[in-house]
């Protein structure tokens, strides 16, 4: 997270645009995934296979370091259109999930999908060619990534979700303290993905990598561990996020995962240890 100068209303402001997805994503979950009917995990643990799932994420990251280096801005715009792209899917999957739960029969969302596919496609061709506003690009980017991070905490394992999420806040700091990647993608490669990965609020810039990895935590303890574990990971995601905006005012640029995700991890794992 980036901050100029939050106080008042305007840091009420942006503690309420992050709290606003989370909450959102919660009643969905809860609605959509009440028995895990379709996006059921209870058994994805004997065939997931994490070794292959980092190599493939090494493999990955490596090829988007080096065209951020050649290629930075297109890169970076490119790497947005994915995840907005990724999003509309998300959101798809988890459409089908309601219509399955509900047992209205998948006649209507064979309706609706083909336009809704149609429109996210569209959003994210405009903004991977600049057309949208920041302000419009940000609201898609959020969206996108808030989903995206949904059915990743449905999907996968929670024993692997919850090292990957503290693993992640144990290296973001590392790479906000450090010159690692400003000295591997060079500075003006990587001002434009900081442009592209950021939500603008009110004098403060959350990184959306940030939002996914908060929705991904907070759909991954409604599924594993219920409705109440998941208000008690998301309250404490909060009160992480509060935390990190005061420390924002003082240090300009701060870790926005460590904070929250060390807090947000606390019910899931004391719920493991107890039962």
């Amino acid at each position: 997270m980036g901050a100029d100068t939050v106080e008042g209303p305007s840091f009420v402001k942006s503690l309420a645009v992050i709290a606003l997805p989370l909450f959102v994503i919660l009643l969905v979950a809860e609605i959509v995934l009440p028995g895990r009917t379709t996006l059921d995990n209870s058994n994805s643990q004997t065939g997931f296979d994490p070794l292959t799932l980092g190599f493939v994420s090494f493999l990955v990251l490596s090829v988007l370091f080096y065209e951020l280096k050649k290629h930075g801005e297109r890169t970076a715009r490119f790497l947005m259109a994915g995840v907005t792209t990724s999003g509309t899917l998300a959101g798809l999957i988890l459409l089908q999930a309601w219509f399955a739960t509900a047992n209205t029969g998948l006649g209507v969302f064979y309706l609706l999908a083909p336009p809704l596919a149609y429109a996210g496609l569209y959003f994210s061709f405009k903004d991977y060619t600049g057309s949208l506003s920041r302000r419009r690009a940000g609201i898609l980017r959020a969206m996108s990534t808030t989903m995206l991070g949904a059915v990743l905490g449905a999907f996968l394992p929670v024993l692997f979700t919850i090292p990957f999420l503290i693993l992640l806040s144990i290296l973001d700091p590392l790479l906000i303290e450090s010159n690692i990647l400003r000295q591997s993608v060079g500075t003006k490669a990587l001002d434009n993905l900081t442009t592209a990965t950021t939500l603008p609020l009110a004098g403060l810039d959350v990184g959306l990598g940030d939002i996914m990895a908060y929705s991904m935590l907070a759909t991954s303890s409604i599924v594993n561990s219920g409705i109440l574990a998941a208000l008690a990971t998301t309250t404490l995601i909060l009160v992480g996020v509060l935390l990190t905006l005061r420390i924002a005012q003082s240090r300009h640029i701060v870790a926005g995962l460590s904070i929250p995700l060390w807090l947000g991890v606390l019910p899931s794992i004391v719920l493991r240890l107890v039962t």
